[in-house]
């Protein structure tokens, strides 16, 4: 069963306009002379109408229609008044609300300026250390002023105590470092270098608990102890003590923080070719060395080696493993005089996320002093965790809480036999609570019970007041003033501008409530539907913005100042009530009331009206004379119009009404002379049409364009000017074709592009074969291409450009013979090489285009006894002798397994400058940029033949749209990769690496049946082209691994050299060898 037609189901029928109401009203005012009642008014300007409701959008043939202009009841539009008021608040910009603080009591975060994290991390670890801050606020004022960074993190320091801001603007601060705020540093690095200014900078203090609050803080003292094994002395040096600011703990191989200590506290064996000289025994002996700590400050920082460098690559690699250290530590063991009471409570932990060591980001979790409360430091956000480093329930597996049994000493301690002063902890089970992360990079501990060994070097000058020094309080005062108040403001303008848009709202309802005007009522204005829906859509101020500045009727007046019936789609009827309210308050106009209908546009309206029926009726009644006019049943018509103007206006509507745009039915057939196109003309195709066909067309057509209608008599002749070039067209275009037809049946095997047997013994000429190819195009050109395509070069020139100027000989190579069944013939080509053609066609070209036939390249078949001698030239080839001149062909086939046939020229190939262009041109099409390449995983030990054959027979296709999607195939996935010729077989591998998941070292990549190697390799070197198939097999020797932390690696090793942070003020008045230590260390 057929389905129903639905295609127009939906579609509405166009009315039939000679039909409708308004018509008829034109036709009457037509017939009356101009005479119009108030009814006719009412049909002609639709006044008849009922007000609607409920429409789903607002309806052009109406003016009682006033739907749509706002959205029914609850409903929201994207833009304007009537958009939702969250968006209606969000275009008055940031609420600086938002960032208020809760209380002073919560801590406040610092702005990322782009990579930046890692000095806010550091910056919130010394804030919150109330002693450090303490000390900051103690500084001087003078101080202050002649040093820029201690003034800086003084203001710092007290916005973060009492600003009201949930976070800080850092920029004034790292910009008195001069630091780069887009590039991402290492945060170790960062408090070294920051802590040595700070001790600097300080020192011009006077305040005692300020001057020394570097040192008092984060310095203790440590020596390297060198002892003989012979005589049991130690060395000179090794009663020396140093400073240190914090301790660099290996975390490699090791679990935990005592691991790590018992690592860095122990002893380094000094025998074989490392024997330490001793002075006691005045000879080289065995020793040891290890590290002793002397003292220690009331803040410990550890700093976990996270980092490794990787010799191979010169750069570093993260370490990602866990490592666990304890919520309270006791350090007094490790003392060189042991102390049973100096333990340290975990103060802050800083954290690296991410795979990489030069990217990344850096937060830290910090425990507030005054309540035990840990806080989460992630730039501008501060979270609360609670009384755990991660949280009361820590959600994420790279950072964990755990309660298990450590191996630490809390009594006593074991002396060795050797009696040397050096002491290990006796291990005793206890319970402490543990804590686990993968990205831990710096532990803070705080001392909580010390004694006077641990720490007779730090006593602290404890500064009891916290508050903020009169200047600084000033400041915040000033600037918490000034926040408050632009919070006020923008609360006050927030509250404004609702009320407006709500009183806008209650407006706009009020007046489209009103506006519908009674069918019956004569008391309506009209208004333009642009104003008025523009008006009751914009969300500014109607004194504030244009057009809708005032009323503007405008638009839908008439020449005459009034309003024309035909405008009635473009404007509303409004009631006096509604009028008046908009009037009032906006203005404008002009006033268009009931009785501003323009009768002159009526009257004008009622004789096209008019015209139109007139005209129907009549194109109806010559519909037939022009259907056969254009089947040539009229062929006496006594006019002549042009045929392709006739087609079109019989497809055309019956009440489309000719317009100003129309041509004239001749105005295809005239010239620039103003006379009859010759019949042959292009467009210029005609028929003849019945007298009374054509007064019509004229008449109507007439009054339109009175210069464009031109009447051709069917006796008139046409143009000679044009006739006389036509026929010289033609006569040219008819000798051109006799002259290909002669060359076509010269020609006739070169003609047809099929190749035929060469003969050895007999002589051929060389031609170009793209000049061939050109030759036969235009040759077999017809129609209209017969006389648009160019003539090929004459072969004089095309000869002359064939010999190199230094050596006289051949730029091209012949095409190569192809020899199967018995026969010899040449491989085809329309682009490059030489073709072979037989002496009679090379005398018949000189001949048809200008060559002289001595200068010919002429060529023979010869025979060479194997390939390699066919390369040394033609001195080492078979000639052919009068002799075998005499053979028939079959004798000279048998030879063929045995010689092989090549083409001797004369001149001959000039291999020298031809390897020089092709040098050329091979780097040039090495030197690619953004090209496709295909990827095969062939999941078998080898690829498929078809696979192999692709990746030697790989053709680019012009314009082709590719994708890096992976596809599946019989064998595997392929893939197409943007690739250059500079891209390295590193970088194609990782690339591979990511679409297909393949681990690098496992990749075996192939092009054909050659395996590419050498990772440092182009593929410019492995010869890699655009277009180019390759193929790549899964060894599977190696295990997967994650493709993050070799992209990180790589982006490292492009860095050309790590700056760190030369050419900042951290390193303006700091030693070379300190950062030189630091570097070392990292």
């Amino acid at each position: 069963m057929n389905r129903p037609n639905t295609r127009h189901k939906n579609k509405r029928p166009r009315s039939d306009e000679s039909n409708s109401p308004s018509a008829a009203v034109f036709k009457k005012i037509h017939s009356s002379d101009g005479d119009i009642s108030k009814s006719d008014i009412r049909q002609l300007y639709m006044v008849w109408k009922l007000p609607c409701h409920g429409c789903h959008g607002n309806t052009k043939d109406s003016p009682n229609c006033f739907c749509g202009l706002i959205p029914a009841a609850n409903g929201i539009r994207k833009t304007g008044l009537w958009q939702k008021m969250q968006e209606i608040i969000r275009a008055l910009g940031s609420n600086p609300s938002r960032d208020l603080r809760d209380s002073t009591d919560t801590p406040a975060g610092l702005t990322n300026l782009g990579a930046t994290c890692y000095a806010n991390s550091i910056l919130q670890c010394l804030y919150m250390n109330i002693s450090f801050r303490t000390g900051i606020f103690s500084l001087e004022l003078e101080v202050l002023k002649k040093h820029p960074v201690l003034d800086q993190l003084s203001r710092l320091f007290a916005q973060l105590h009492s600003s009201k801001m949930a976070f800080i603007d850092s920029a004034p601060f790292i910009k008195a470092l001069e630091l780069d705020n887009g590039v991402q540093q290492d945060s170790h690095e960062f408090l070294t270098l920051f802590l040595s200014l700070l001790e600097q900078s300080l020192s011009h203090s006077k305040v005692p608990g300020a001057r020394t609050i570097v040192q008092h803080l984060f310095c203790g003292r440590v020596s390297h102890v060198t002892r003989c094994s012979s005589c049991g002395k130690d060395s000179a040096a090794s009663s020396k003590m140093e400073d240190f600011y914090e301790l660099e703990l290996n975390i490699k191989g090791l679990n935990n923080l005592e691991e790590s200590l018992d690592d860095y506290f122990s002893k380094e064996a000094l025998d074989g070719e490392n024997q330490y000289f001793c002075e006691s025994c005045q000879k080289r002996v065995d020793a040891t060395r290890c590290i002793k700590l002397r003292s220690l400050p009331p803040v410990v920082n550890f700093q976990l080696k996270r980092y490794v460098f990787l010799p191979k690559t010169t750069t570093k690699k993260k370490i990602s493993s866990t490592f666990s250290f304890p919520r309270q530590l006791d350090l007094g063991k490790r003392l060189s005089n042991p102390s049973s009471s100096c333990t340290y409570d975990l103060a802050a932990i800083l954290i690296h996320k991410g795979t990489g060591a030069n990217s990344g980001h850096y937060v830290a979790h910090i425990k507030d002093e005054s309540n035990g409360q840990w806080w989460e430091f992630d730039d501008e956000t501060v979270s609360k965790l609670g009384l755990h480093p991660f949280g009361e329930k820590p959600g994420k597996a790279s950072n964990k809480v755990d309660h298990k049994v450590q191996g630490i000493s809390t009594a006593g301690s074991l002396t060795d036999n050797n009696n040397n002063g050096h002491q290990e902890a006796a291990p005793t089970s206890t319970k402490v609570e543990m804590f686990s992360s993968t990205d831990a990079y710096m532990l803070m501990y705080k001392c909580t019970t010390k004694d006077d060994n641990a720490t007779e070097n730090n006593k602290i000058v404890e500064i009891n007041n916290d508050s903020l020094p009169q200047h600084l309080l000033d400041e915040i005062n000033e600037l918490n003033a000034s926040y408050l108040k632009s919070c006020e403001e923008y609360q006050s303008k927030k509250d404004s501008h609702l009320t407006y848009v709500n009183e806008r709202r209650q407006e706009v309802k009020s007046v489209l409530t009103e506006a519908p005007a009674d069918p019956e009522d004569d008391s309506y204005f009209w208004i333009s539907t642009d104003w008025l829906r523009q008006w009751a859509d914009n969300i500014t101020p109607p004194s504030c913005f244009s057009p809708c500045s005032s009323i503007d009727n405008g638009p839908i007046q008439c020449e005459h100042g009034k309003v024309p019936a035909s405008k009635v789609t473009s404007m509303k009827r409004l009631s006096s009530v509604a009028w008046e309210k908009l009037y009032l308050k906006y203005g404008g106009g002009p006033t268009l009331s009931s009785d501003d209908f323009c009768m002159e546009c009526l009257k004008d309206g009622a004789k096209n009206a008019v015209s139109a029926d007139v005209y129907r009726e009549r194109k109806a009644s010559l519909k037939n004379l022009a259907e056969a006019a254009l089947s040539g049943n009229c062929p006496d018509g006594p006019y002549f119009i042009s045929k392709t103007w006739l087609t079109h206006w019989l497809r055309r509507k019956n009440s489309d009404i000719p317009s100003d745009a129309d041509n004239g039915p001749t105005s295809a057939l005239r010239c620039c002379h103003g006379d009859l196109l010759p019949e042959d003309a292009p467009g210029a195709k005609r028929v003849s049409i019945p007298e009374n066909l054509w007064l019509f067309l004229y008449e109507t057509m007439n009054e339109k364009k009175a210069d464009d209608i031109v009447t051709f008599p069917s006796d008139c002749q046409p143009c000679e000017i044009c006739s006389q070039e036509l026929s010289d067209v033609a006569s040219v275009e008819g000798n051109l074709r006799a002259v290909k037809v002669k060359q076509r049946q010269k020609h006739e095997k070169l003609a047809s592009g099929k190749s035929f047997t060469l003969h050895p013994g007999q002589k051929y000429f060389l031609v170009p074969s793209s000049w061939l190819s050109e030759w036969r195009a235009y040759i077999t050109a017809t129609g209209k291409n017969i006389s648009s395509l160019p003539e090929p070069h004459t072969l004089e020139v095309v000869v002359s450009s064939l010999i190199c100027e230094k050596h006289s000989r051949l730029l091209q190579r012949p095409l190569d013979l192809v020899c199967k069944r018995g026969s010899i013939t040449q491989k085809m080509s329309t682009t490059v090489g030489l073709t072979v053609i037989p002496e009679y066609d090379w005398k018949l070209f000189s001949e048809e285009w200008s060559a002289r036939p001595e200068k010919g390249i002429s060529a023979e078949i010869a025979f060479s006894k194997s390939s390699q001698e066919k390369l040394h030239g033609p001195s080492e080839a078979t000639p052919i002798v009068d002799g075998d001149r005499g053979k028939s062909l079959d004798d000279t086939n048998d030879d063929l397994g045995a010689r092989e046939p090549y083409i001797r020229t004369d001149p001959e190939v000039c291999e020298e400058c031809i390897g020089e262009r092709e040098s050329c041109a091979l780097v040039e099409k090495l030197n690619y940029q953004n090209e496709d390449i295909h990827v095969y995983f062939v999941r078998g030990k080898e690829a498929p033949k078809s696979i192999k054959e692709a990746c030697s027979k790989a053709v680019v296709v012009a314009d082709r749209r590719t994708s890096k999607r992976s596809r599946r195939t019989s064998s595997g996935n392929s893939i197409s990769l943007k690739v250059s010729g500079s891209t390295s077989i590193y970088q194609l591998k990782l690339m591979i690496w990511e679409s297909l998941g393949i681990v690098k070292e496992n990749q075996k990549l192939h092009k054909g049946s050659v395996e590419i190697e050498d990772d440092l390799a182009t593929l410019a070197d492995k010869g890699v082209f655009p277009g180019d198939i390759l193929w790549v097999r899964d060894s599977e020797i190696y295990e997967n691994r994650d493709i993050a932390d070799e992209i990180s690696e790589q982006k490292a090793d492009m860095l050309q050299v790590e700056e760190g942070f030369r050419g900042t003020l951290l390193t303006s008045g700091v030693s070379v060898q300190l950062c030189q230590d630091i570097t070392f260390s990292e």
